[in-house]
């Protein structure tokens, strides 16, 4: 098992990141947050307070690696429509292609 923490490799903790959760989608690891909030809420009232709080230290991770992975899953394909979009532009404002 590889160890992300390594300082050689940190520069590439992203890159890390997104492979380790690249089977998952950005709605279920948001599913999976708001679950264990939920869950470590039900614990909480229920007296189960060691339970709770293990449940409940995975609720921060997993919103923000879900909201991380929709916000680059957004950009990426607006980027992607930009590029193509110019290419259209440029194809149909070339002077020479059009003779």
């Amino acid at each position: 098992m590889e160890n992300i923490f390594n300082p050689e490799s940190m520069g590439n903790f992203g890159e890390t990141l997104e492979k380790k959760f690249s089977g998952l989608s950005s709605n279920s690891l948001l599913y999976a947050g708001a679950s264990s909030l939920f869950l470590a809420a039900t614990l909480k009232l229920a007296g189960k307070g060691k339970a709770s709080s293990f449940f409940g230290k995975w609720a921060i991770p997993l919103l923000a690696i879900g909201c991380y992975k929709k916000y680059s899953d957004s950009s990426f394909s607006k980027t992607n429509e930009n590029k193509e979009g110019e290419k259209e532009n440029q194809k149909d404002n070339d002077p020479i292609a059009s003779t």
